[in-house]
């Protein structure tokens, strides 16, 4: 657990203990308003009925960054979350949780003992569940008979990623209809995620993810010929998000990193900026061209991609241990970044880096507001 020395409200932000993930509370807020505006602005909601934002808040792990997420309008009144630990941490109430009543859990619930615990919080929020196997269907039913709840559940349909989802078509359709047909459940609709496109062409991006929501959508086709009212169709990305929300059919867009952003999404979404960042203080300057950070692995979650350092021309981080970070110097940064300097860095992965800690700083014009807890964090199971 992380044990940080709090300091008080109106700290300056570079004064903060380090490593610190810092978060810029301004930023954050103007990617909330520029997401759900495009969503929910002209051009946004696709035809048949207005496209809202679920927000996944498993990358960022923190109840009130998803108020503020909530309150932002042009939202589905709930959020998404990738397992049921971290459902239970967000409906949980208490001063450090949001007490969220409408949760979506995009990942499986599959065993005996967490099905359990899935039909006790179903009985005191509106709690929606995503199937992809006919086992899984009669295993929830089964537990929300004995519990006497009503489970909603969504199907969950691969749009090419790969990982997880039952086949478009006739597969999907066979497995809706088991859950129609199951007591104790109440079939809500279907989803999908269309993988983290990286492609930086704008046209290439939309194409991909049309191509790949299409047989999605065409499932939605089948089911309502079948007789099987599809109330939800809820997909996309922050990758994606301006592309879904205008393709017919579709009734919400699961976007997440767009509130605090990361330097994987940068690439693709400029349009954004990194709100989240870790805070870290030089400890050593051995030779002309290398520093090093109080950061590492343990603090930066750099499996997919070591985080970008800001504002130091020809200053690059470059490697990382468990403690400590290397920054590769040239250039002006050459005669730079002395021990007890203070470091920005932009998490590479935004989900990697939150969950190294307990809490997030959250500062305003450069001064310390509080501490957030990441309630999510380590709510795996």
């Amino acid at each position: 657990m992380e044990r940080p020395i709090f300091q008080p409200v109106g700290t300056p932000a570079d004064e903060l203990d380090t490593p610190a993930l810092v978060v810029d509370l301004g930023v954050m807020e103007r990617n909330i308003a520029a997401l759900h505006g495009v969503v929910g602005g002209p051009g946004g909601g696709a035809a048949g009925g207005q496209v809202e934002v679920r927000p996944h808040v498993s990358c960022h792990g923190c109840p009130e960054i998803a108020r503020l997420q909530l309150a932002a309008g042009n939202n589905a009144g709930g959020v998404a979350v990738g397992s049921l630990g971290e459902a239970e941490a967000f409906a949980g109430g208490g001063d450090d949780a949001a007490g969220i009543d409408d949760i979506l859990i995009a990942g499986r619930v599959v065993t005996a003992a967490k099905i359990r615990r899935l039909v006790e919080l179903a009985g005191q929020i509106s709690l929606s569940v995503a199937v992809d196997n006919p086992r899984n269907v009669e295993d929830l039913a089964e537990a929300a008979q004995a519990a006497g709840v009503s489970l909603s559940v969504l199907v969950d349909i691969d749009a090419g990623y790969g990982f997880g989802g039952v086949a478009p078509g006739r597969d999907a359709v066979d497995l809706a209809r088991k859950v129609v047909e199951a007591p104790g459940l109440a079939f809500e609709g279907i989803m999908a995620y269309e993988g983290p496109l990286t492609m930086t062409d704008r046209d290439e991006l939309a194409a991909e993810t049309r191509g790949r929501l299409q047989p999605v959508l065409d499932t939605r086709g089948d089911l309502e010929q079948a007789g099987i009212e599809v109330a939800t169709v809820s997909a996309g990305s922050t990758y994606s998000y301006d592309v879904v929300s205008q393709i017919s059919g579709v009734t919400e867009v699961q976007a997440g990193v767009y509130a605090l952003m990361d330097a994987e999404t940068l690439r693709v979404r400029p349009e954004f900026q990194p709100a989240a960042k870790i805070l870290a203080t030089v400890i050593s300057h051995p030779v002309a061209g290398r520093a090093v950070v109080d950061s590492g692995h343990k603090t930066t979650g750099p499996d997919f991609g070591v985080p970008v350092l800001e504002g130091f021309p020809g200053a690059v981080a470059s490697r990382f241990s468990a403690e400590h970070g290397i920054l590769d110097l040239g250039g002006p940064a050459t005669e730079q970044l002395m021990p007890n300097d203070k470091v920005h860095l932009v998490p590479y992965n935004l989900a990697l880096c939150v969950n190294q800690y307990d809490y997030i700083r959250a500062v305003r014009d450069g001064k310390l507001v509080g501490y957030w807890r990441v309630a999510g964090r380590g709510q795996l199971g």
